[in-house]
C-alpha cells in the first residue's frame, strides 16, 4: 500500500481535480481541429474569467496565449500537448497554478519536490534557504551562496515568464526555482559559490518518519509537535489529538509547519487549530469578486492553556499557512522562521476536454483577518539566511523558538 507521504507528495497533482469533480470526457468533435489548441483556449478562459490574481509577471493572459497558439496548432503527439499546456501554466508565474497531471517530462512542484529556495536579486540568483534534512544541506549547500549555473548552463540562460519590468526580477527568482527543482525524470544540477563552491544534484527530499505528525520533548516543560507533510489526511487530527493529549501538560508547544509544503485542507487544519483557540474566532479571510468572508474556527472545551511558537519556513505553504497565520490571529501564535512559501490564494479546478484533466488556478485572494496578503505574512520572529547558514546542520530555527521559550 502506497504511504502518506508518497500520496501527501503528489496531492496537488491528483486530489486537486476530484475537488471540483472529474474532468469533462473528451468531446471527439471539439478536439478534432486541434486537442492542444482547444485545451489551451480553456486555461485562457478559466484564467480570464476566475483567477482572482494577475499573473506573477504582470503579462496578460491573451498575450501568453497568442504566444503559444501556433505552437499549440501544430502539437500532434501527446507530449507535444502536455508541453504546452505546461508553458502556458509556466507562463503565469505562480507556483500555486498547475495540471492535474504529468509525464516524466514534466516539471516537478514547487515547493513541494524542491529542497532548495532561491531568489533574484540584482541580477545575481542567491540561495535563500536550504531545505532541512535534505541531501542539498548534507553535500553543504547553505544560504546566501550564489547560484551559477544549473544543469550545465550559466543563469543567464534562464527564461522567465513573461514579465513588466517591475516585474522582471521576481519571474528570475520563479524561473530559478522551478529549474531547480527538476523534473519527474531528472534531478536538477547546481553549481553554487560562497565561501566555498559547491556542485551538486538536487534529488527530492525522502523522509523516514511515515507518520502524520511526531512528538518529542527538547528539554523538559517544552513539546515538539512535527507535522509531515499530513494537512491533507484524514487521518491527521485523530493522530493530532493523540499527540496533544501527551503533550497538553508542557508549558511551551512548538508547532513545527516547515514541511506542509503540500497544503491540505481546512477540514483537517480546523481541529488541529481548535486545540489551542478559545471560543470562535477569525482566522482566515477571503475574497472572490464581490464576495469577502472571514473563515472561523471554534476551540475545543480541553483548549491548551501555554504558549504557543509555530515555526515556519518557505515550505509552508498553502493550506500551511493559512494555518500559521490563523494561529497568529485566533490564538495568539509566535511564528518563528523564514519567510513562508507566499502560495496565492485558494485553488479550483478548471476541466481541460481534451486532455482529460483540469487545471487548477488560484481564484479567491486570501488575507490574514487584520487585512495582509496571505503571501505577504512575515514571521515574528524572523531568522535570517545568515543565521541559517551559520548554523550548518543544526536547526537554526528551533534553536530561536527554544530561546523564547520559559
Amino acid at each position: 500500500m502506497a504511504s502518506w507521504r508518497m500520496f501527501a507528495a503528489a496531492s496537488l497533482l491528483l486530489v486537486a481535480s476530484c475537488a471540483s469533480g472529474p474532468a469533462d470526457a473528451p468531446d471527439a468533435g471539439q478536439c478534432a481541429a486541434g486537442r492542444a489548441l482547444v485545451d489551451l483556449a480553456a486555461i485562457r478562459d478559466a484564467a480570464n474569467k476566475s483567477m482572482g490574481y494577475p499573473t506573477g509577471g504582470g503579462a496578460s493572459v491573451d498575450s501568453i496565449f497568442e504566444t503559444l497558439r501556433s505552437r499549440a496548432e501544430t502539437a500532434t503527439t501527446d507530449a507535444e500537448h502536455l508541453r504546452v499546456l505546461e508553458a502556458f501554466v509556466y507562463a503565469l508565474g505562480d507556483h500555486h497554478a498547475h495540471l492535474s497531471t504529468n509525464d516524466q517530462q514534466s516539471p516537478r512542484l514547487v515547493p513541494t519536490s524542491a529542497t532548495v529556495w532561491v531568489e533574484s536579486s540584482g541580477g545575481k540568483i542567491v540561495v535563500a534557504e536550504v531545505r532541512p534534512g535534505s541531501m542539498s544541506r548534507q553535500a553543504g549547500l547553505r544560504e546566501g551562496m550564489v547560484v551559477e549555473s544549473i544543469n550545465g548552463e550559466t543563469v543567464g540562460a534562464l527564461k522567465p515568464p513573461p514579465a513588466t519590468p517591475e516585474r522582471a526580477e521576481a519571474m528570475r527568482g520563479f524561473a530559478a526555482r522551478v529549474a531547480l527543482a527538476g523534473t519527474h525524470a531528472r534531478d536538477a544540477v547546481i553549481v553554487a559559490s560562497g565561501a566555498a563552491r559547491i556542485e551538486t544534484n538536487l534529488p527530492e527530499m525522502k523522509h523516514a518518519d511515515d507518520s502524520p505528525a511526531s512528538l518529542s520533548f527538547p528539554r523538559p516543560g517544552v513539546a515538539l509537535i512535527r507535522l509531515n507533510n499530513a494537512i491533507g489526511n484524514s487521518g491527521l487530527p485523530k493522530e493530532f489529538d493523540r499527540l496533544m493529549k501527551q503533550a497538553k501538560g508542557a508549558g511551551t508547544l512548538i508547532l513545527d509547519l516547515r514541511d506542509t509544503p503540500s497544503g491540505g485542507d481546512s477540514a483537517v487544519a480546523k481541529p488541529l487549530m481548535a486545540w489551542f483557540v478559545k471560543g470562535t474566532r477569525g482566522y482566515q479571510k477571503h475574497e472572490r469578486g464581490a464576495k469577502i468572508w472571514v473563515e472561523q474556527v471554534t476551540g475545543r472545551r480541553d483548549v491548551y492553556q501555554g504558549r504557543l511558537i509555530v515555526l515556519v519556513d518557505h515550505w509552508t505553504g498553502s493550506m500551511g499557512e493559512g494555518a500559521a497565520i490563523g494561529l497568529r490571529a485566533a490564538a495568539g501564535a509566535t511564528l518563528v522562521g523564514t519567510p513562508m512559501a507566499g502560495l496565492r490564494g485558494a485553488i479550483e479546478s478548471f476541466p481541460l476536454p481534451c486532455l482529460g484533466a483540469s487545471v487548477r488556478l488560484p481564484v479567491e485572494r486570501l488575507y490574514s483577518v487584520d487585512g495582509t496578503p496571505r503571501e505577504l505574512a512575515q514571521p515574528d520572529v524572523i531568522v535570517t539566511e545568515a543565521e541559517l547558514a551559520a548554523a550548518g546542520s543544526e536547526d537554526a530555527i528551533l534553536g530561536r523558538a527554544l530561546q523564547l521559550a520559559p
